[in-house]
């Protein structure tokens, strides 16, 4: 099973899909909620590693990642401008709740930069545009801040995974052995979510 699924990612990097997959990922993780359960930064990494070992190309990665990244925040944008209020009043996880309130807090300490800021700050990613959308900030400001944003992470996870990779190639590592590496990656981060996730949970 495991030898299936590194040959299915390696042959998914040489096709059309692959790009497309790595937009919706990027999409996913900006999306207030949804956000919290995809690793699109860990995975955005992993994309680089594999471009500097030939399994697809940078750029495009890079172009990809950041559509998806700007798109996941005008969606969260939205969604706060339409039915911020309720969504908030029917959500009953408290994890979420607490870092709703970290982005309300955020926000109101760098405005319409929050926007920028938070896409390097891990769950405040899809929160920040929400919460810019409940409060009806201008959608020119939000678009300025959300492709500069999604332009910077777009390219900036994906460039430390690829100079990584390059960095690694000295040690003359095969293409399922990278794969390896980010499938352990990949693991240790679940990990850590699923325990950070319990002890805040006491």
């Amino acid at each position: 099973m495991e030898n299936w699924l590194q040959q299915t990612l390696l042959t998914l990097t040489h096709s059309t899909s692959y790009y497309f997959l790595i937009a919706a990922i990027a999409c996913g993780e900006g999306i207030a909620l949804v956000g919290l359960i995809i690793p699109g930064s860990v995975l955005c990494i992993s994309v680089g590693l594999l471009a500097a070992n030939g399994h697809g190309d940078f750029w495009l990665s890079c172009l990809a990642a950041s559509i998806g990244a700007i798109i996941g925040d005008l969606i969260s944008y939205l969604t706060g401008s339409r039915s911020g209020h309720q969504l908030v009043n029917r959500t009953h996880s408290t994890r979420a709740l607490k870092i709703l309130r970290r982005a309300e807090l955020f926000f109101a300490a760098h405005g319409g930069k929050s926007l920028l800021f938070a896409r390097f700050f891990g769950p405040l990613r899809g929160f920040v545009p929400f919460i810019a959308g409940s409060l009806r900030l201008s959608p020119k400001t939000v678009l300025f801040y959300s492709i500069s944003g999604g332009i910077l992470w777009g390219i900036g996870y994906p460039a430390l995974g690829y100079y990584g990779g390059l960095t690694w190639q000295q040690f003359h590592l095969s293409a399922y052995s990278v794969v390896g590496m980010i499938g352990i990656i990949v693991a240790v981060v679940f990990l850590f979510w699923a325990w950070r996730s319990q002890s805040k949970s006491r």
